[in-house]
């Protein structure tokens, strides 16, 4: 245990297994309780959950699983798939001896997530969904018509200046999941943009596939951030004459398109619920406890026996 002005916050254990002849890495908070798979989305690493995993508390063993191509895991040139990624994570739950798991997911592990149930139903108790019931086929349409996108970052910028763009126009936040994430990106720019051509297959493939949640068997929950101006546009000053157009995109257009996002989860899910999360992408970082609570709360009622 290690203590932090947040109180105390148990250290993770780091480790390394092979799945598909590739060294993944993972975060194994540890204990007897239930196994709970975290997958991050695309760019991110195990460290992402840093601060929620371990929140869920008691009767939990909370572990966050790196992809391929992200963080610490190894880089292989092929396997960027949804059934590639699924199948890394059921071979990863074999190497920890794990034989069944919830999983919660965010952004694009959500399609992951859900690929995964689908083809390996008994192997996946509950699925938890962060932000990350997108239906991606129209996700370029949205942000065409966006009409205040965050400033470019510049060409050419230090590491403070990255942090201080993806911190204010990303996260919105700056934690130690994210400062710990932030480390595990491979040094150097030409290893960095290697690994962004490599995920354009994933992406690709999420986009065409559409997954289909009626393939659930199991419980799910699609937690979705409750986005506002000020979470979305965080870099619109109060004058700013952009304001106006960017609530009426919200509104009229991004809004509409997460709606019916959610209602296709919950008319093909045949156990699904949803739930709303104030804060942007990343609202499992601006509101831990609240997140950790829902999971919590949703994990327990789909115990078959008693809850503690």
């Amino acid at each position: 245990m290690r203590t932090k002005g947040e109180g105390t916050v148990p250290e993770p254990e780091t480790r390394r297994v092979e799945a598909g002849g590739v060294r993944l890495h993972l975060l194994d908070w540890g204990g007897e309780g239930d196994p709970v798979v975290f997958l991050p989305g695309i760019g991110q690493s195990a460290h992402i959950f840093r601060t929620l995993a371990p929140a869920l508390g008691d009767g939990f063993r909370p572990i966050a699983l790196t992809p391929r191509g992200h963080g610490e895991s190894e880089t292989p040139d092929s396997g960027y798939t949804l059934a590639g990624f699924a199948a890394d994570v059921a071979g990863a739950m074999d190497a920890l001896g794990i034989a069944r798991a919830a999983v919660v997911a965010h952004s694009l592990g959500g399609a992951v997530a859900t690929r995964l149930a689908g083809d390996f139903p008994e192997r996946v108790t509950a699925v938890v969904y962060l932000d990350s019931v997108t239906d991606y086929r129209g996700i370029g349409h949205i942000q065409y018509r966006n009409p205040a996108r965050p400033p470019p970052l510049a060409p050419g910028a230090g590491d403070a200046e990255e942090r201080a763009w993806h911190r204010a126009h990303i996260y919105g936040t700056w934690d130690d999941a994210v400062e710990a994430d932030w480390r595990a990106r491979p040094a150097g720019a030409a290893a960095r943009a290697h690994r962004r051509e490599l995920m354009e297959a994933l992406v690709d493939n999420a986009v065409h596939s559409r997954e289909s949640f009626a393939s659930l068997r199991c419980p799910a929950l699609a937690l979705m951030a409750g986005e506002s101006l000020e979470t979305q546009f965080p870099w619109l000053a109060a004058d700013d004459p952009r304001r106006e157009a960017a609530e009426a995109f919200l509104r009229t257009t991004r809004g509409p398109w997460r709606r019916k996002s959610v209602e296709r989860f919950l008319r093909e899910a045949p156990r699904g619920r949803a739930g709303e999360v104030p804060g942007n992408h990343f609202f499992f970082l601006s509101a831990r406890e609240r997140t950790a609570a829902e999971i919590r709360g949703f994990l327990l009622s789909t115990r078959s026996g008693p809850v503690p």
